[in-house]
Order: C-alpha cells, then structure tokens, then sequence
C-alpha cells in the first residue's frame, strides 16, 4: 500500500527533530535520569491535552495489550537512559558507531517476530549507511579500556530502541496513533519519574537555561522526533524506518557546524554521501510498505 503523502513529509521533518537530541543535550546541567524523566512528562502531557476523549479507547486494550505498551514505555525510558550515559562515558564517534547497528536488530526482529520481508535493497542499504556512519567516525573512534562501559551502553541502547518499537508496533496498528504515541510516553515518564526518586536525582532544582533545554528535548526530538517515527509504523516495516533514522549523524552534524562552529572533514562529507544513498535506496525499496489495519 502506497504510503500517504503526510506520513512521508512528517517522517522526514520528525528525523531531524530526532537528530538534534545530542545538540540540545548540551544545554542542560542535569542527570540523564532526569533529561529523559521532563522530556517524557512535559511530552506525555502536551499530547494528553490534545488528544482528550480519544484516551478512553485506551481501555479497549487486552491485560495483555496493556503490559506490553507499559513494557513499551519502559524501553523507550531505558532506550533514553542508555544513550545519554553512553555519550557521558564514552567519545560521541564510539556511541554513535555502536549505537548505529540498529537497524540490523530492528530488521531481523522484525522479521523474525512480524514476518518483515529483509529484501537485497534493504541489506544494501544498511550496509551503506553503516559505512557512512563509521567513516567519519573512525578518526575518533577509542577502543580503550576506559571506553568499554559508554560503548557497551550504546549498543545497550541499540537494543533497546528495538525493543521499544517493536513492543509498540502490533498496538498501534490497533489504536490511533496519537492515543498511541501517549500512552506510550506516559508510560515512560512514569517510569522515569520512579527511577529518579529511587536514585535521589533532583526533580525541580534546575536552572533556566536548563528548564529550556527539557522543553526543547520534549518538543522537539520527542514530539516531533520519535512521534513521526511511530506514526511510520503504521505504514513502513520497522527496519526500513530503523534504517532511515542512520541520516540522524548527518543532521545532527550539519546543526553542529552551524551553531557549535564543529568542523566537518572530508571524510564526514563521504560518510554523509554514504547515508544519502542508504536513504536513496530504503525510499525506493518497493517492499518498504505494510498493510495498515
């Protein structure tokens, strides 16, 4: 089935809201426990507020159907958790190379639990956009014992980016999206907001630049970022969306050159060329379309 023409322009919009994540981490002076836990909760209510009434369909959820959106939630916190320690305790070229095989995760998961067709182009296309993804990296990739901690948890967060989307994607074929996408946060948020208070991380004491920098990360990785990539999973396989979000180094990059002067080498311009065609080649790929309910 053709993907609507809304969905499309909302992906490509949401993917580089997602991608400014690492640029707007930098604003904050707070834990990662606490940058995911406001993130998720101003997030999760901004949305609740919009979709009103439509909640209540939540309750056509199965017991069933309900732990898996919570376990859903509880990924995504993890999958957040995971990434923001990772860039703490490791170079951000390591945890973007280890957090980059995703897409391989998310393909065969896929495959395996949905039945995901894994064609030529979409191999071809994660190989590409791995290539793409490590060539610049690899002037500051450290392999370093005192590395291993931040890259085991970038492939941590890999993991459980998987999780989160595929938990999700039987649901949200079952609910609307947008009641979907809430409940999901909501989930999150709660759990992050336990996690905090079971770590004695502070939930109020920040300062204002700080304060901004959470209702950036709600806004815009978050509810326009993941949002646009769970609305896809009404229409596009998991690993072709997965797969899609390895342009997320090239934007990201290009923001930092612009506002924090990072300077982009020859081989960032080949490894950008590189995801480019990996993008190319996951938007022509015939097989990228499931059949919404």
């Amino acid at each position: 089935m053709k993907v609507p023409f809304a969905v499309v322009a909302f992906l490509v919009v949401g993917l580089f809201a997602a991608s400014q994540s690492g640029n707007i981490i930098r604003l904050a002076d707070a834990s990662p426990f606490a940058i995911a836990a406001w993130r998720l909760t101003i997030a999760a209510a901004v949305l609740a507020l919009l979709t009103g009434r439509r909640l209540a369909t939540l309750a056509v959820l199965t017991g069933r159907e309900r732990v898996l959106l919570v376990l859903a939630g509880v990924a995504l916190a993890g999958h957040l958790f995971a990434w923001i320690a990772a860039v703490q305790h490791t170079t951000v070229a390591n945890a973007a190379v280890f957090f980059s095989i995703n897409p391989v995760f998310t393909a065969v998961a896929g495959h395996l639990i949905y039945r995901e067709r894994i064609t030529p182009r979409l191999v071809g296309a994660i190989a590409l956009g791995l290539v793409g993804v490590a060539i610049p990296a690899l002037s500051d990739l450290h392999l370093g014992s005192e590395h291993l901690l931040g890259d085991a948890l970038a492939v941590v967060c890999s993991i459980l980016f998987t999780a989160y989307f595929l938990l999700g994607k039987g649901l949200i074929r079952r609910l609307d999206s947008r009641v979907y996408v809430t409940g999901l946060y909501g989930s999150a948020a709660l759990f992050s907001i336990l996690v905090c208070a079971a770590v004695g991380v502070p939930f109020f004491d920040y300062d204002p630049r700080t304060w901004m920098a959470f209702g950036l990360m709600a806004l815009v990785p978050t509810l326009i970022g993941h949002t646009s990539l769970n609305f896809a999973l009404r229409y596009i396989d998991a690993g072709r969306v997965a797969t899609l979000t390895l342009s997320e180094p090239l934007m990201a990059g290009l923001v930092a050159y612009l506002v924090w002067d990072e300077p982009l080498r020859a081989t960032t311009g080949a490894g950008y060329v590189l995801i480019c065609a990996s993008v190319i080649l996951v938007l022509s790929d015939r097989q990228r379309s499931v059949t919404p309910p």
